[in-house]
């Protein structure tokens, strides 16, 4: 319903276009399973820096496959469970280069009371990168970060700092537009500007874009997309979309169609970015949602093809059910609708992610053996012991 209303009052359904290390949504029965085998041997003969840094990366990528799955009460147990754990073997070893391994579960556990409508509650898990800076103490959960132990940790990550201010501006972002209060959102954008680094104003600007074309305001949002000035490709495919976005609400159709095509002439013959495969899946989608509004169904097809040939080397399994259903809709008698249906049957009574199978309308898959499994695997080296020697 709210779809229909936004397509009548000439406002568009738009979101993050850029990248931001999106994963690709692969099958998760396979991801599971993955995990879990990795989790099985990691740790066994003791531990070390090394072998904490790929469990605690193993366990983050396990809450995420269960977030998918729908299982938020089980991925938030998870990340709890492994903050426990570091917290548990800084104390023991007392190496408290450990404590590095906590800021991703911290952050996870924001992002998971921004999925359950939290929204107040999930914004100090985003404010880390504050902490770096100003060299401030940091609770993250039973983990204490102090004063000085950021020097270290930093010395150890030294990626650290822009990883902290991407989630400061991004997730913080995304929860104000979760809130759907377009003014603070806008609010929003000007503290961020304040308080964060040159390098994240390209995500502040899109956010403040999407705000605006979510209120209406499409006109001060095409202002918005001239400042942009993006530096990749990708960035420039984004705020492209955002432009066309913008001229669709404010029925410019000429100026958005001739953008809109000769993108879909540009990306499907362009291959698929190496380093973000996912963003590149994405942009595809909302081109052909566009291509679609604008009554241009040819090269509409055109997209919704180039992204399932893409799904084939990068699966997404809920971009690629978009792709199939998005064809066999615009070209129900072309001589391979047949083959897209039984693919999009497939999926559908096939795939884990929670979005896929709310589209049969069925319950979330959470008694599923792989994911279970994957739920022992995480607890059983959470609370596995071991000498430790704090040697990489």
């Amino acid at each position: 319903m709210d779809r229909t209303r936004r397509q009548q009052d000439g406002t568009v359904n738009v979101d993050f276009m850029t990248d931001c290390e999106r994963q690709l949504r692969t099958p998760l029965d396979v991801w599971a399973g993955d995990l879990s085998s990795g989790l099985e041997s990691i740790g066994r003969d003791g531990w070390n820096r090394s072998h904490v840094k790929s469990a605690a990366a193993h366990m983050n990528l396990a809450a995420l496959v269960l977030a998918n799955a729908g299982d938020l009460g089980s991925a938030e147990r998870l990340c709890r469970t492994q903050l426990a754990w570091l917290a548990r073997l800084a104390s023991e070893s007392g190496d408290v280069s450990v404590l590095g391994s906590a800021v991703q579960p911290w952050i996870n556990l924001g992002r998971l009371r921004v999925l359950t409508g939290r929204i107040e509650e999930s914004l100090p898990h985003f404010r880390l990168a504050e902490h770096v800076r100003d060299r401030e103490p940091a609770r993250l959960g039973p983990c204490r970060i102090h004063a000085e132990m950021w020097q270290p940790l930093v010395a150890a990550e030294p990626d650290l700092p822009e990883v902290l201010w991407n989630v400061f501006v991004l997730d913080q972002l995304k929860a104000h537009l979760r809130s759907g209060d377009p003014d603070r959102i806008l609010s929003s954008t000007v503290a961020l500007r304040e308080a964060a680094p040159p390098e994240t104003y390209q995500y502040i600007v899109e956010g403040e874009i999407i705000a605006l074309l979510r209120s209406g305001r499409a006109e001060d949002a095409l202002q918005s997309v001239a400042r942009a000035g993006p530096a990749t490709t990708s960035g420039e495919i984004a705020f492209l979309l955002h432009r066309i976005a913008a001229a669709t609400s404010l029925r410019r159709s000429e100026d958005a169609r001739r953008l809109a095509t000769g993108l879909a002439a540009f990306v499907t013959q362009s291959d698929v970015p190496s380093d973000e495969p996912a963003t590149f899946l994405r942009q595809l989608k909302q081109l052909a949602y566009l291509l679609e509004r604008l009554g241009e169904p040819h090269y509409a097809l055109a997209v919704h093809l180039r992204g399932m040939r893409a799904c084939h080397e990068h699966m997404d399994e809920p971009l690629f059910l978009d792709f199939l259903e998005g064809a066999v809709q615009l070209a129900p008698e072309h001589a391979s609708a047949s083959q897209w249906r039984a693919a999009r049957e497939d999926l559908l009574a096939s795939s884990l992610y929670a979005e896929v199978r709310r589209r049969r309308g069925a319950a979330a898959a959470l008694d599923h053996p792989s994911l279970r499994a994957l739920i022992v695997s995480a607890e059983a080296a959470a609370t596995r012991v071991g000498p430790y020697v704090p040697a990489v």
